[in-house]
């Protein structure tokens, strides 16, 4: 009995208004923040899930740009952290977004056509305007930017400087980032609906991002649905009673999970 209403009272915060913490944790996903060894593969196997060739970067045409997807966790997960990402079907869309523009986490730069557009890139392979804003929402990239650039626009810049300014946020610390960054800032009015997921959740995130909703989007968009364990227009999927194990669980800040075990205790969100 005990079990059923704390797995209810999880339900009831999820869907609340208030289910996105107010300060979430900088770092939720770490070596010394997983509970086991078990936890950390279960996490890695949905990233396994959705981008299939991030299990290993021995056939990456630009090794220096690739990361497989033990590497990516650790950063994916404290972005979703970091700009309060929490609603299923939102990180699935993210993690699909970065999966398909990164060629499966090889690649961090714009390369095709050949040399490559200047000042593309990033793991959701941003145009210049947009790391040029990026780089801004960062404190500890100010000073650094400040030398290359003080305008708010790249317009006139010369290829030099675009690269200079995508540099900035290629380390993975930024890289991994980029995708939750853009959908909270510039994704405002279509979150509902990517929240909701289904159909109408790619089209309105396909449409912020400004792409067209092709069959490459649609496959990794599902692929990132079952990965999560979400169908279509399932805003919450239902957790198990051992809800530690659904899939949803290691993508959540640590202070909204409300478990310490099967049992666990109430406490993170509050409806």
């Amino acid at each position: 009995m005990l079990l059923n209403v704390i797995t209810l009272a999880l339900l009831g915060s999820l869907v609340g208004a208030s289910a996105i913490p107010k300060n979430p944790p900088r770092h939720v996903f770490g070596a010394s923040y997983l509970k086991s060894r078990a936890a950390g593969a279960q996490a890695v196997d949905q990233l396994l899930q959705i981008a299939p060739k991030s299990k290993s970067c021995d056939g990456a045409s630009f090794k220096d740009e690739c990361r497989t997807a033990a590497e990516a966790a650790p950063f994916l997960i404290k972005a979703m952290a970091d700009y309060q990402i929490t609603v299923p079907n939102e990180i699935a869309a993210v993690l699909a977004l970065i999966a398909l523009e990164s060629g499966e986490f090889q690649y961090n730069t714009n390369h095709f056509p050949e040399p490559g557009r200047p000042g593309q890139g990033t793991r959701n392979m941003q145009m210049p305007d947009f790391n040029l804003a990026y780089a801004k929402s960062i404190p500890a990239l100010k000073e650094p930017l400040e030398k290359i650039t003080t305008a708010d626009t790249t317009a006139g810049m010369s290829p030099d400087q675009l690269n200079a300014i995508r540099a900035l946020v290629l380390p993975d610390e930024y890289s991994w980032g980029s995708a939750a960054w853009f959908l909270t800032t510039k994704c405002a009015s279509s979150r509902s609906a990517i929240q909701a997921g289904g159909d109408a959740g790619l089209k309105a995130y396909a449409a912020c991002v400004g792409v067209e909703v092709d069959a490459d989007r649609t496959k990794y968009y599902n692929q990132a649905q079952s990965a999560f364990g979400l169908k279509p227009y399932n805003l919450h999927p239902v957790l198990p009673p051992l809800y530690e194990s659904h899939p949803v669980f290691l993508w959540l800040p640590l202070e909204s999970r409300v478990g310490h075990g099967p049992v666990g205790v109430i406490g993170a969100f509050q409806c």
